[in-house]
């Protein structure tokens, strides 16, 4: 059940969905030189900016299918996410963090190359306060309490909604309590959904509850459809 203040935001928005083909079990990112000009851009900030961890694993100069490794790192950091939720400490969150910004690509790049670099910029406790909340996120309060997250990605500078969603959807499908799923919204999704050229968070909340509706309505989980998505615009 959708409570009204969640309703009535979908109301300023009504997105118009394609049909999807494929659709059901999640699929990997296709394959596509955009896609390994991305990965390999962030490896290159990672060994300039020194961000050590465990990324020849999954890409090396073997590599072919770049997609394929995005779903190994993408299992790679639900396992991270399993073992900090029965030890956390600072350290795996920082890992986790890394981890996932390889995965998303060079767009992720600000915050370790802008203003003094990745440990000016990033705050664990900011990190963790956000991790926390995921954790307890329910539907009849979704809404407020991702308002609340907003505030808190947005005190990490370089942070903004199409990243902070990369972290919102793999935090939330390993660690929600309520199996709440959350879909990213990059620039890619906001163009094609919502005929916009950047994504807000002021956009995010009508856009998570329709897919969430969508979802439901196809008998999949949001994060399959998400991805469906993407790979469809993309």
């Amino acid at each position: 059940m959708v409570v009204v203040g969640l309703w009535e935001i979908t109301q300023c928005m009504n997105i118009i969905f394609p049909e999807l083909n494929c659709i059901g079990e999640l699929l990997p990112i296709q394959n596509s030189n955009r896609l390994k000009k991305s990965i390999k851009g962030m490896l290159t900030i990672f060994k300039t900016y020194n961000i050590t961890i465990d990324t020849n694993r999954f890409i090396n100069e073997q590599t072919i299918d770049f997609g394929k490794a995005t779903l190994e790192i993408e299992n790679h950091i639900s396992l991270l996410i399993k073992d900090y939720l029965t030890d956390e400490n600072d350290t795996k969150l920082i890992e986790i963090f890394h981890y996932i910004h390889f995965w998303g690509g060079i767009t992720g790049r600000l915050i370790y190359v802008k203003k003094g670099g990745f440990y000016k910029n990033f705050s664990v406790k900011t990190y963790k306060a956000i991790v926390d909340k995921i954790k307890v996120l329910e539907q009849d309060t979704l809404c407020k309490n991702l308002k609340e997250i907003e505030k808190l990605f947005s005190s990490i500078p370089f942070i903004g909604v199409a990243y902070g969603t990369k972290h919102l959807r793999f935090w939330s499908i390993t660690a929600n309590k309520k199996d709440i799923q959350l879909p990213i919204l990059d620039s890619i999704l906001t163009i094609r959904l919502l005929y916009k050229c950047n994504p807000t968070w002021k956009d995010y909340y009508p856009y998570v509850i329709q897919m969430q509706e969508k979802a439901k309505n196809l008998k999949t989980s949001v994060t399959a459809l998400e991805r469906a998505l993407y790979n469809e615009f993309n």
